[in-house]
């Protein structure tokens, strides 16, 4: 079985323009995870134009009443450059709450902020995250971060120091070492050439050159990795009870 590495840290951002309330509400989120086996790293923001220039966080604490640009309006451009953190909007007005279904925020909490409805919100948050870390492969791409199911990956290639992750739809393309992504991956996934990892869930059938997989798609087999490919894919059927 080959281990994979802890990747289960969680960057936290809170963005607040009032130092007060910005230094007490990161208190008490060191407070209530400091009481479980959770591994975050929290940075405080006084501005959204601070935080928009950082690589993307996986928890984001907005205050939306704000300026220069408001946690709202900070949100949509996020979300606009393909941030998929979790958003939790905190203010003093409830009036925004619908709007904030628009930017597919997390939750929303209203000022004062309690700190057990706070706490019940960031773990049912941190467990979320958590889940999809293991079922998933992280994708940064400049300041913004995407998480791409394993079910959805056909394979991935490297080519000039890309890595080049393919799904059905689409081919994201992204700094990265094959050998160091392969360490964080699941049993799922098999190197079959020096460079290329395919999903065996996508597998149709191999040779002794290639790998086909379902939507008409071909990668290379070495001959090096023939037979451990092979034992792969047949234990991989075991499992999933294709075969008996």
């Amino acid at each position: 079985m080959r281990g994979r590495r802890d990747i289960t840290l969680i960057r936290i951002a809170v963005c607040e323009d009032e130092p007060v309330f910005l230094e007490r509400l990161t208190g008490m989120i060191h407070g209530i995870l400091d009481k479980y086996p959770i591994t975050y790293q929290i940075e405080t923001f006084v501005n959204g134009t601070a935080l928009l220039a950082r690589e993307a966080f996986d928890i984001l604490l907005l205050d939306i009443v704000m300026g220069p640009c408001s946690g709202m309006e900070l949100a949509k451009r996020l979300r606009g450059r393909g941030d998929e953190g979790k958003i939790i909007f905190i203010t003093s007005y409830e009036r925004y709450a619908v709007e904030a279904y628009d930017v597919q925020a997390f939750h929303y909490l209203v000022k004062p902020v309690e700190t057990k409805k706070l706490e019940e919100v960031l773990l049912r948050c941190c467990f979320n995250l958590k889940r999809e870390m293991e079922h998933t492969i992280v994708v940064r791409q400049g300041a913004a971060v995407r998480r791409i199911p394993f079910r959805e990956v056909l394979y991935l290639e490297v080519m000039n120091r890309k890595i080049y992750l393919h799904t059905a739809g689409e081919t994201i393309s992204y700094y990265g070492k094959l050998e160091e992504l392969e360490k964080t991956l699941p049993n799922l996934f098999f190197k079959c050439h020096r460079s290329y990892i395919v999903n065996l869930s996508h597998v149709v059938s191999y040779d002794n050159q290639n790998v086909r997989l379902d939507y008409a798609e071909s990668i290379p087999l070495s001959k090096r990795r023939h037979r451990l490919f092979g034992l792969a894919f047949m234990q991989y059927l075991k499992e999933s009870g294709d075969v008996f």
